[in-house]
């Protein structure tokens, strides 16, 4: 009975074991060895920044006639630098249109920061313009002197009231009369000739700049950098399952297991096959078929952004209006080799952001890769 109980255990714990691989987040990587005469499952992960670390360790688990538990999990930061040109406009006033005076308002760089790219901006002298701010009327006073000589006579009338200068007429402000010569009547010089000097005054307005504005750019390259994704790496420790020992002496009648032990340890140790073999045939069908990729940093670097769950029989349609994809990047669309091979030659559409791309399946050994561009809705070929 003992033994009975013991595999109906292990049934019960195949089965937990099996549904709970079922959320588990799938590994890239899976190495069973034994290393130094310790037996190891070694599981690599590629997680974004914000997944849960813990929620990759699993309870204790039986593989291949070992026992395994959780020993440890490592840590690895894959970081990213970007790095792209930037421009910023800066404005300031001054009173004068004086390059000096501007200059003295323009530090020669300045930080920026847009939240994601950082770095310092140097001023580009050849960007620089300046106009008025704005303008007012302003008023001047305009003056003309004119020098009227060989009068006869002190007489206003020999005096014009109005004179022009520049277009603008003057108005007769004032007259200064000199004598130029003197005769002589009787015994007494009298004045014989004069000479008016006439003053004109008057009044003009123009339009004065209020002050100036100059717009300059600064430029230069900055850099982004953070952490791109955590590869976890999960190590569990096996010890060999000893196999399950009979007793060579028949073993006495109890009541509804007498003498049928042997055919019902057998039955248990078949229905536990069959969990076995039906939560791996469970996990072979919910396999991801289509997988997401965008460039990386490197040429034919390929980063995996997304996994999707298509069979024959499906609509044959993809939607990436979800995912965070640059607009104008490219895209790349990987159907394995299980489903391309049911599907070749059938139009399989991607809807997008920016359009809905169709293409048709051409290859399904090792499976159909196809990539385009999210701007254009464009294919990219590759060499």
């Amino acid at each position: 009975m003992k033994q009975v109980k013991h595999v109906l255990m292990c049934l019960l714990l195949s089965m937990a074991l099996t549904v709970g691989a079922f959320a588990a987040d799938v590994p890239e990587s899976f190495v069973c060895e034994n290393l130094n005469g310790q037996q190891r499952i070694v599981k690599t992960y590629v997680l974004p920044p914000s997944a849960d670390p813990d929620a990759l360790r699993e309870g204790s688990f039986d593989y291949e006639g070992y026992h395994y538990t959780w020993a440890y999990t490592t840590k690895e930061d894959n970081p990213y630098l970007l790095t792209r040109s930037a421009t910023e406009t800066v404005t300031v006033e001054t009173s004068k249109n004086d390059l000096t005076v501007i200059l003295e308002q323009l530090a020669p760089t300045i930080s920026y920061d847009d939240g994601e790219y950082r770095g310092e901006l140097s001023l580009d002298h050849t960007t620089l313009r300046t106009e008025a701010a704005g303008y007012e009327t302003r008023r001047s006073s305009v003056s003309e002197t004119k020098v009227i000589p060989n009068l006869a006579s002190n007489d206003m009338s020999y005096v014009p009231a109005t004179t022009l200068k520049n277009g603008k007429t003057l108005s007769l402000a004032n007259v200064d009369w000199q004598v130029t010569g003197t005769a002589l009547v009787g015994e007494e010089l009298v004045p014989s000739q004069y000479q008016a000097v006439a003053t004109y005054t008057g009044s003009s307005s123009y339009q004065a700049a209020t002050g100036y504005v100059t717009t300059a750019e600064y430029k230069g390259e900055v850099t982004a950098e953070g952490i791109e994704n955590i590869t976890y790496v999960v190590v569990y420790t096996g010890t060999e399952i000893q196999p399950i020992t009979v007793d060579s002496e028949p073993a006495p009648s109890r009541g509804l297991f007498s003498g049928t032990d042997g055919s019902l340890l057998w039955l248990l140790w078949a229905l536990l096959a069959a969990a076995l073999i039906g939560g791996g045939v469970f996990l072979f069908l919910r396999r991801k078929t289509v997988y997401v990729y965008v460039p990386g940093n490197k040429p034919r670097d390929y980063k995996l952004v997304a996994k999707f769950r298509i069979k024959e029989g499906d609509e044959l349609a993809l939607d990436l209006t979800n995912l965070d994809l640059d607009p104008e990047g490219n895209v790349a669309i990987e159907i394995k080799h299980s489903l391309a091979k049911k599907i070749k030659g059938k139009t399989f559409a991607v809807e997008c952001p920016t359009g809905l791309y169709q293409y048709t399946v051409q290859n399904d050994s090792p499976g159909d890769w196809h990539e385009f561009n999210l701007k254009t809705m464009e294919e990219i070929v590759t060499t």
